[in-house]
Protein backbone atom coordinates (compact mmCIF):
# COMPACT_ATOMS: atom_id res chain seq x y z
CA UNK A 1 0.00 0.00 0.00
CA UNK A 2 1.34 3.43 -0.95
CA UNK A 3 2.10 5.64 2.02
CA UNK A 4 0.74 9.18 1.71
CA UNK A 5 1.65 12.32 3.64
CA UNK A 6 -0.13 13.24 6.84
CA UNK A 7 -3.61 14.55 5.88
CA UNK A 8 -3.14 17.53 8.21
CA UNK A 9 -0.03 18.52 6.27
CA UNK A 10 -1.83 18.13 2.94
CA UNK A 11 -4.61 20.37 4.23
CA UNK A 12 -2.11 23.04 5.25
CA UNK A 13 -0.29 22.81 1.93
CA UNK A 14 -3.55 23.10 0.00
CA UNK A 15 -4.49 26.19 1.98
CA UNK A 16 -1.18 27.99 1.52
CA UNK A 17 0.08 26.89 -1.90
CA UNK A 18 -0.51 28.26 -5.37
CA UNK A 19 -2.32 26.04 -7.88
CA UNK A 20 0.02 23.73 -9.77
CA UNK A 21 0.96 24.85 -13.27
CA UNK A 22 3.16 23.60 -16.09
CA UNK A 23 6.78 24.56 -15.50
CA UNK A 24 8.15 26.89 -18.19
CA UNK A 25 10.69 29.68 -18.31
CA UNK A 26 8.15 32.06 -19.79
CA UNK A 27 5.66 31.34 -17.04
CA UNK A 28 7.97 31.87 -14.06
CA UNK A 29 7.12 35.55 -13.41
CA UNK A 30 3.47 34.60 -12.90
CA UNK A 31 4.41 31.52 -10.87
CA UNK A 32 6.45 33.74 -8.54
CA UNK A 33 3.55 36.17 -8.07
CA UNK A 34 1.18 33.30 -7.31
CA UNK A 35 3.59 31.70 -4.83
CA UNK A 36 4.01 34.95 -2.94
CA UNK A 37 0.26 35.59 -2.84
CA UNK A 38 -0.41 32.08 -1.56
CA UNK A 39 2.10 32.31 1.29
CA UNK A 40 2.00 35.95 2.32
CA UNK A 41 -0.27 34.97 5.22
CA UNK A 42 2.29 32.45 6.53
CA UNK A 43 3.96 34.94 8.84
CA UNK A 44 4.96 32.39 11.48
CA UNK A 45 3.41 30.98 14.64
CA UNK A 46 5.51 33.37 16.75
CA UNK A 47 5.14 36.46 14.56
CA UNK A 48 4.11 38.61 17.54
CA UNK A 49 7.54 37.96 19.04
CA UNK A 50 9.62 39.05 16.05
CA UNK A 51 10.21 42.38 14.33
CA UNK A 52 10.62 42.17 10.55
CA UNK A 53 12.45 44.90 8.63
CA UNK A 54 13.68 45.27 5.06
CA UNK A 55 17.18 46.62 4.52
CA UNK A 56 18.65 46.98 1.03
CA UNK A 57 17.97 43.52 -0.39
CA UNK A 58 17.87 41.77 2.98
CA UNK A 59 14.96 40.95 5.25
CA UNK A 60 15.87 40.95 8.94
CA UNK A 61 13.97 39.01 11.61
CA UNK A 62 14.82 40.22 15.13
CA UNK A 63 13.45 38.71 18.37
CA UNK A 64 11.59 41.49 20.20
CA UNK A 65 12.75 40.22 23.57
CA UNK A 66 16.33 40.92 22.53
CA UNK A 67 18.62 38.88 20.32
CA UNK A 68 21.52 36.75 21.52
CA UNK A 69 24.40 38.38 19.62
CA UNK A 70 26.68 35.34 19.65
CA UNK A 71 25.20 33.99 16.41
CA UNK A 72 23.56 35.45 13.32
CA UNK A 73 21.58 33.11 11.05
CA UNK A 74 21.60 33.77 7.30
CA UNK A 75 18.73 31.86 5.69
CA UNK A 76 18.55 31.10 1.95
CA UNK A 77 15.05 30.32 0.70
CA UNK A 78 14.26 27.35 -1.50
CA UNK A 79 12.26 27.22 -4.72
CA UNK A 80 14.46 25.40 -7.23
CA UNK A 81 16.73 28.45 -7.58
CA UNK A 82 13.86 29.78 -9.73
CA UNK A 83 10.97 30.66 -7.41
CA UNK A 84 10.07 32.12 -4.00
CA UNK A 85 11.59 34.88 -1.89
CA UNK A 86 11.85 36.14 1.68
CA UNK A 87 8.07 36.62 1.81
CA UNK A 88 7.16 33.04 0.82
CA UNK A 89 9.67 31.81 3.42
CA UNK A 90 9.07 34.56 5.96
CA UNK A 91 7.20 32.34 8.40
CA UNK A 92 10.14 29.94 8.56
CA UNK A 93 12.58 32.72 9.31
CA UNK A 94 10.26 34.36 11.84
CA UNK A 95 9.84 31.21 13.89
CA UNK A 96 13.51 30.31 13.60
CA UNK A 97 14.42 33.75 15.01
CA UNK A 98 11.93 33.43 17.87
CA UNK A 99 12.88 29.86 18.76
CA UNK A 100 16.64 30.36 18.56
CA UNK A 101 16.81 33.85 20.05
CA UNK A 102 19.10 34.99 17.22
CA UNK A 103 18.67 37.47 14.40
CA UNK A 104 17.82 35.79 11.09
CA UNK A 105 18.75 37.51 7.84
CA UNK A 106 17.16 36.47 4.56
CA UNK A 107 18.66 37.71 1.30
CA UNK A 108 16.71 37.81 -1.95
CA UNK A 109 19.01 36.39 -4.61
CA UNK A 110 18.71 36.48 -8.43
CA UNK A 111 16.62 33.63 -9.79
CA UNK A 112 17.10 31.20 -12.65
CA UNK A 113 16.54 30.76 -15.53
CA UNK A 114 17.09 34.49 -16.07
CA UNK A 115 20.13 34.43 -13.77
CA UNK A 116 21.93 31.07 -13.92
CA UNK A 117 24.81 29.83 -11.77
CA UNK A 118 26.78 31.39 -10.18
CA UNK A 119 24.63 34.55 -9.88
CA UNK A 120 22.72 33.39 -6.80
CA UNK A 121 25.86 32.06 -5.13
CA UNK A 122 27.69 35.34 -5.68
CA UNK A 123 24.88 37.16 -3.86
CA UNK A 124 24.71 34.68 -0.98
CA UNK A 125 28.43 35.04 -0.37
CA UNK A 126 28.12 38.83 -0.32
CA UNK A 127 25.18 38.56 2.09
CA UNK A 128 27.22 36.44 4.50
CA UNK A 129 30.14 38.85 4.39
CA UNK A 130 27.77 41.74 5.03
CA UNK A 131 26.14 39.94 7.97
CA UNK A 132 29.56 39.27 9.49
CA UNK A 133 30.69 42.88 9.00
CA UNK A 134 27.52 44.24 10.63
CA UNK A 135 27.84 41.95 13.67
CA UNK A 136 31.48 41.94 14.72
CA UNK A 137 32.21 39.11 17.11
CA UNK A 138 29.21 37.04 16.04
CA UNK A 139 29.59 33.69 14.34
CA UNK A 140 27.47 32.95 11.29
CA UNK A 141 25.00 30.12 10.82
CA UNK A 142 24.03 29.31 7.23
CA UNK A 143 20.59 27.80 6.75
CA UNK A 144 18.22 26.89 3.96
CA UNK A 145 15.67 24.50 2.55
CA UNK A 146 15.73 22.63 -0.78
CA UNK A 147 17.67 24.78 -3.29
CA UNK A 148 18.40 27.10 -0.38
CA UNK A 149 20.11 24.21 1.41
CA UNK A 150 22.24 23.74 -1.69
CA UNK A 151 23.14 27.43 -1.59
CA UNK A 152 23.91 27.30 2.14
CA UNK A 153 26.27 24.35 1.73
CA UNK A 154 27.80 25.80 -1.44
CA UNK A 155 28.36 29.15 0.26
CA UNK A 156 30.08 27.44 3.18
CA UNK A 157 32.33 25.51 0.80
CA UNK A 158 33.24 28.57 -1.23
CA UNK A 159 33.96 30.69 1.84
CA UNK A 160 36.08 27.87 3.26
CA UNK A 161 38.04 27.61 0.02
CA UNK A 162 38.55 31.38 -0.06
CA UNK A 163 39.89 31.40 3.51
CA UNK A 164 36.75 32.89 5.07
CA UNK A 165 35.22 29.84 6.71
CA UNK A 166 36.53 30.30 10.23
CA UNK A 167 33.58 32.45 11.28
CA UNK A 168 30.97 29.86 10.36
CA UNK A 169 29.33 28.24 13.37
CA UNK A 170 26.89 25.74 11.84
CA UNK A 171 24.74 24.75 8.88
CA UNK A 172 20.99 24.06 9.07
CA UNK A 173 19.94 22.14 5.96
CA UNK A 174 16.40 20.91 5.26
CA UNK A 175 15.73 18.46 2.39
CA UNK A 176 18.42 19.87 0.12
CA UNK A 177 19.16 19.16 -3.54
CA UNK A 178 22.90 18.63 -3.46
CA UNK A 179 23.47 16.42 -6.52
CA UNK A 180 22.31 16.56 -10.12
CA UNK A 181 21.18 12.97 -9.80
CA UNK A 182 17.77 11.47 -10.54
CA UNK A 183 18.18 7.69 -10.30
CA UNK A 184 18.15 7.41 -6.51
CA UNK A 185 15.65 5.21 -4.66
CA UNK A 186 13.84 8.28 -3.32
CA UNK A 187 13.45 9.74 -6.80
CA UNK A 188 12.08 6.40 -7.97
CA UNK A 189 9.68 6.14 -5.04
CA UNK A 190 8.50 9.73 -4.62
CA UNK A 191 9.26 11.65 -7.80
CA UNK A 192 6.17 10.92 -9.89
CA UNK A 193 4.06 13.85 -8.65
CA UNK A 194 2.03 11.97 -6.05
CA UNK A 195 4.09 13.59 -3.30
CA UNK A 196 4.42 17.15 -4.62
CA UNK A 197 7.89 17.87 -5.98
CA UNK A 198 8.61 15.80 -9.10
CA UNK A 199 11.84 14.42 -10.50
CA UNK A 200 10.91 15.98 -13.83
CA UNK A 201 10.72 19.44 -12.31
CA UNK A 202 14.00 18.88 -10.50
CA UNK A 203 15.66 18.13 -13.85
CA UNK A 204 14.32 21.41 -15.20
CA UNK A 205 15.44 23.37 -12.15
CA UNK A 206 18.96 21.95 -12.42
CA UNK A 207 19.06 22.69 -16.14
CA UNK A 208 17.95 26.26 -15.56
CA UNK A 209 20.35 26.82 -12.68
CA UNK A 210 23.55 25.35 -14.12
CA UNK A 211 22.66 25.89 -17.78
CA UNK A 212 25.85 25.26 -19.76
CA UNK A 213 28.39 26.27 -17.11
CA UNK A 214 31.57 24.25 -17.80
CA UNK A 215 32.59 23.67 -14.18
CA UNK A 216 29.84 24.32 -11.58
CA UNK A 217 32.01 23.20 -8.69
CA UNK A 218 29.74 24.94 -6.15
CA UNK A 219 26.52 23.94 -7.94
CA UNK A 220 26.44 20.17 -8.27
CA UNK A 221 28.17 19.24 -5.01
CA UNK A 222 28.65 15.55 -5.76
CA UNK A 223 32.43 15.73 -5.68
CA UNK A 224 32.89 18.51 -3.15
CA UNK A 225 35.32 17.80 -0.29
CA UNK A 226 33.54 18.45 3.00
CA UNK A 227 36.49 18.64 5.38
CA UNK A 228 36.64 21.84 7.38
CA UNK A 229 32.90 22.49 7.50
CA UNK A 230 31.18 23.47 10.76
CA UNK A 231 28.67 21.18 12.51
CA UNK A 232 25.52 20.48 10.50
CA UNK A 233 21.86 19.91 11.25
CA UNK A 234 20.21 17.81 8.52
CA UNK A 235 16.44 17.51 8.06
CA UNK A 236 14.96 14.77 5.89
CA UNK A 237 11.35 14.63 4.75
CA UNK A 238 10.42 10.95 4.46
CA UNK A 239 8.18 11.18 1.36
CA UNK A 240 10.48 13.38 -0.72
CA UNK A 241 12.23 12.62 -3.99
CA UNK A 242 15.28 14.42 -2.55
CA UNK A 243 15.46 12.33 0.63
CA UNK A 244 18.46 10.38 -0.61
CA UNK A 245 20.42 13.60 -1.09
CA UNK A 246 20.22 14.24 2.65
CA UNK A 247 21.17 10.63 3.43
CA UNK A 248 24.09 10.93 1.01
CA UNK A 249 25.26 14.13 2.67
CA UNK A 250 25.09 12.55 6.12
CA UNK A 251 27.31 9.71 4.95
CA UNK A 252 29.79 12.14 3.40
CA UNK A 253 29.90 14.24 6.56
CA UNK A 254 30.62 11.13 8.61
CA UNK A 255 33.47 10.21 6.27
CA UNK A 256 34.85 13.75 6.58
CA UNK A 257 34.63 13.71 10.38
CA UNK A 258 32.09 16.56 10.56
CA UNK A 259 29.73 16.56 13.54
CA UNK A 260 26.10 16.47 12.50
CA UNK A 261 22.60 15.80 13.76
CA UNK A 262 20.07 13.97 11.59
CA UNK A 263 16.38 14.78 11.97
CA UNK A 264 14.05 12.35 10.17
CA UNK A 265 10.49 13.62 9.74
CA UNK A 266 8.04 10.77 9.03
CA UNK A 267 4.92 11.03 6.88
CA UNK A 268 5.81 14.43 5.41
CA UNK A 269 6.79 15.50 1.93
CA UNK A 270 9.07 18.12 0.42
CA UNK A 271 8.51 21.68 1.64
CA UNK A 272 6.87 20.75 4.92
CA UNK A 273 8.71 23.24 7.16
CA UNK A 274 6.73 26.08 5.58
CA UNK A 275 3.68 25.28 7.66
CA UNK A 276 4.82 25.66 11.25
CA UNK A 277 2.15 28.28 11.78
CA UNK A 278 -0.56 25.63 11.54
CA UNK A 279 1.19 22.23 11.56
CA UNK A 280 3.04 21.04 14.65
CA UNK A 281 5.68 18.76 13.02
CA UNK A 282 6.85 21.70 10.89
CA UNK A 283 7.19 23.89 13.96
CA UNK A 284 8.93 21.05 15.80
CA UNK A 285 11.56 20.83 13.04
CA UNK A 286 12.43 24.49 13.51
CA UNK A 287 12.53 24.00 17.28
CA UNK A 288 14.93 21.07 16.82
CA UNK A 289 17.25 23.19 14.69
CA UNK A 290 17.18 25.98 17.28
CA UNK A 291 18.01 23.41 19.97
CA UNK A 292 20.92 22.17 17.85
CA UNK A 293 22.41 25.68 17.91
CA UNK A 294 22.57 25.45 21.70
CA UNK A 295 24.29 22.04 21.64
CA UNK A 296 27.92 21.66 22.72
CA UNK A 297 28.95 21.02 19.12
CA UNK A 298 27.92 24.56 18.21
CA UNK A 299 27.65 26.67 21.36
CA UNK A 300 30.62 24.94 22.94
CA UNK A 301 32.86 25.86 20.02
CA UNK A 302 32.48 29.62 20.50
Amino acid sequence: MTKLPDPALLEAAERFSAPKSELSAEGMPEVRKASRAARVALTGRLSNSVEVTDEDGLRRFTPKAGADPSLVIVYFHGGGWANCDTVTHGGIMTDLAALSGHVVIGPDYPLAPENPYPAALDVTCVAVRRAAAEAPGARIVLAGDSAGANLALATALRLRDEGEGAGLAALLLWYGCFRRCFDTPSHMAYGDGTYGLTSSNMRTYWDWYLRDHPDPVYGDLTGAPLEGLPPCYLGEAELDCLADDTRWLAKRLTQAGIAHTYDFAPSVNHGYIHFGQVYDPSFDALRAAAHFLKSPAVAGAS
